[in-house]
């Protein structure tokens, strides 16, 4: 029990000292631990954030993985897309969310969204998709070709190796390292598949 007492008293001095020491010389660095006398205490520097992952950050790169065009008939079709984030930092990035119009034969086909943008601090966080450092995270959205504005489906060929389609859209994404966050949006525009 006096082991115990003692250590914690040693333990509060110490505390104390570097109070102490950090008033009167206005910081305190860990190679001031000679100074105290303490020799036989090993102190490591040690940071807790990595803020210089952050300084050389670049955006997360977009990609598609895959689409494909189902023509049931000539008022009825669907759209499935697949798109990779690979984040090329290494810290783990926030992909907020992405905003994309698909075109087949310079006719836009589809519109969607992935993911909601936060409006505010209270906002739910459930739409934000994390990418973690040198990682990939896969999306995937399916949607209904809406014919009631004139699209003619023939123009879609049943054969993804036949049909040519362009993805262009924004993605908005945040880098967040302590208590620093940067980020933006950036514009995309890919032609699927890659000749």
């Amino acid at each position: 029990m006096e082991n115990k007492i003692t250590g914690a008293i040693a333990t509060i001095a110490l505390a104390l000292i570097i109070i102490y020491s950090t008033t009167i010389n206005g910081s305190f660095q860990l190679n001031d631990v000679s100074k105290l006398g303490i020799t036989s205490l090993n102190f490591v520097e040690a940071s807790i954030f990595n803020d210089d992952a952050v300084k050389d950050s670049v955006p997360p790169e977009l990609s598609i993985k895959n689409i494909t065009a189902n023509i049931v008939d000539d008022k009825t079709g669907n759209l499935s897309i697949i798109f990779d984030v690979y984040n090329p930092n290494k810290i783990t990035i926030m992909l907020e969310s992405v905003s994309y119009n698909v075109y087949s034969n310079s006719t836009r086909i589809v519109s969607g969204d992935i993911g909601q943008r936060p409006e505010g601090f209270i906002d739910s966080q459930d739409s934000i998709f994390p990418v973690i450092g040198n990682g990939t995270l896969v999306l995937k959205d399916k949607k209904i070709i809406d014919t009631s504005r004139g699209l003619n489906l023939s123009k879609i060929a049943t054969s993804n190796s036949i049909s040519e389609f362009l993805v262009n859209g924004t993605y908005f994404f945040k880098q967040t390292s302590s208590f620093q966050s940067t980020g933006g949006e950036k514009e995309f525009s890919i032609v699927y598949p890659k000749h």
